[in-house]
C-alpha cells in the first residue's frame, strides 16, 4: 500500500487522524503506507516521488488518484491573474504531470493501470452564492483531460491499456470548505437545499467510489465520469 501526497506546498507532514487509521489497515494487511510529501506542480518533483515509488514499491504501480486541488473566491472582474493561474497550475497542470508520470510508469513495467481525477460537479454546474470561476473552471478542464487521456492510454496497440476516470462529488464538509459556508450568511441552507438528500456530503461517502474507480469492477469503464452529487445536478 502507497500514499502519494501531491499538494502542493502544505502538507509536509500528514495529519495524524489520517494516517494513523492508514497505518493500522496496512498493517493488517501486511501492507506498508509510505507517505511522501510531493509538488504537484513541480514537473521535478513529480518526476522524483515517482521515481521513488518506482524503487520503493514492492509490486508495478497500478493506480493513482489525483486529489490536489485550490479553490478561491473573487468577483470574476477583480480576480487576479496570479490566483487564477495558480488554481489552474495546481488543479489542471498538477494532475496531468501526475497521470503523465504514473502513466510513463505504466507503461515502462507493461501493467493495466487505472487513474481515477477528482473534479468536482462544479465543472458542469455554478455554483449558487459564491463566485469560483477559476476553481470552475479547472475542473471542467479536469474533465476533459481525463477524456483525452482515457482516448490516448486505453488502446495504443503497444502497452496494456489504461483507464482514466473522474470523479464529480457535490458539496462536502471538509477544513478547506466549512470556513467559507460558514462565512457566508445562508450558504449551507442553500447548498443543503439545492440537492435532493437536503445535506453536505461527507468525505467517506466518496470512499466506495474511489475503489470501485481503481478495480477491476469497473473493467469496461474509461473517459467516463461519476457523478456523486445527491441529485444536484439533476434539478
Amino acid at each position: 500500500m502507497h500514499g502519494v501526497s501531491v499538494d502542493p506546498s502544505r502538507l509536509e507532514q500528514p495529519a495524524y487522524d489520517v494516517e494513523a487509521p492508514l497505518l493500522k489497515v496496512a498493517k493488517q494487511m501486511s501492507g506498508r503506507l509510505t507517505y511522501i510529501s510531493c509538488n504537484a506542480t513541480s514537473e521535478q518533483s513529480v518526476a522524483e516521488t515517482f521515481a521513488r515509488i518506482e524503487q520503493d514499491a514492492r509490486h508495478p504501480i497500478r493506480g493513482l488518484v489525483t486529489l490536489a486541488g485550490i479553490s478561491g473566491r473573487s468577483p470574476a472582474v477583480d480576480y487576479e491573474r496570479s490566483a487564477f493561474q495558480r488554481i489552474m497550475d495546481v488543479n489542471v497542470t498538477g494532475t496531468f504531470l501526475c497521470a503523465q508520470a504514473a502513466a510513463r510508469l505504466m507503461h515502462k513495467q507493461m501493467v493495466a493501470g487505472s487513474v481515477v481525477m477528482f473534479a468536482s460537479m462544479s465543472a458542469t454546474n455554478v455554483n449558487k452564492g459564491v463566485d469560483t470561476c477559476a476553481y470552475n473552471t479547472s475542473k471542467s478542464a479536469v474533465l476533459q483531460l481525463a477524456r483525452n487521456l482515457g482516448a490516448e492510454w486505453g488502446n495504443d496497440g503497444i502497452h496494456p491499456p489504461i483507464r482514466v476516470n473522474t470523479i464529480s462529488p457535490g458539496y462536502i464538509e471538509t477544513p478547506i470548505t466549512m470556513p467559507t459556508v460558514n462565512a457566508i450568511p445562508g450558504l449551507r441552507d442553500l447548498w443543503e437545499g439545492g440537492n435532493m438528500l437536503g445535506r453536505l456530503s461527507t468525505v467517506h461517502e466518496h470512499q466506495a467510489s474511489v475503489l470501485f474507480l481503481l478495480a477491476d469492477g469497473s473493467s469496461y469503464m474509461t473517459a467516463s465520469d461519476l457523478r456523486a452529487d445527491a441529485g444536484h445536478c439533476a434539478w
